[in-house]
């Protein structure tokens, strides 16, 4: 039923940023982001970021900030979470990951960020998940990751 809850999402596209090359592999990077939406209210802000082309030596990650956005909102309302996406058997895959070791979780608009045991079996787990699905199909810029899924 993931999909049919990411359908539900729609997504507001924002801003893309390429940069490199790194100094020790000299890979280039690239990161997209936005917010998703459920009706009128935002669900969540995102950041997709990865090496184009299909370089390896950079994982590819989705960063979530999660919570109440707009009026009345603070950043004590939202929470980081990161997931960390690859490849097994050909078949996508994604694995949570200590948001406290990614950019966004020192992010001014976050009031906490959530290492994975924080996010395991929870509902903010259920979320999460539904915010990448939401992403993972409605998203063209990340087409080079998702074009191979089965």
């Amino acid at each position: 039923m993931r999909a049919t809850t990411a359908l539900q999402l729609a997504l507001e596209a924002t801003g893309e940023h390429d940069w490199g090359p790194c100094s020790h592999c000299g890979e280039m990077r690239r990161r997209v982001w936005g917010f998703v939406h459920r009706g009128d209210a935002t669900e969540a802000a995102y950041f997709v970021e990865w090496t184009p082309g299909g370089g390896t030596k950079h994982g590819t990650y989705f960063d979530l900030i999660i919570g109440r956005w707009g009026d009345g909102s603070s950043r004590s309302d939202r929470v980081a979470v990161s997931l960390e996406f690859r490849r097994e058997s050909g078949r996508p895959q994604f694995m949570v990951i200590d948001a406290t070791n990614r950019n966004v979780g020192t992010s001014d608009v976050v009031g906490r960020a959530l290492a994975r045991t924080e996010v395991l079996d929870t509902p903010i787990a259920a979320r999460a998940y539904a915010v990448v699905d939401a992403v993972w199909l409605q998203d063209e810029r990340i087409g080079e990751i998702t074009v191979d899924a089965p």
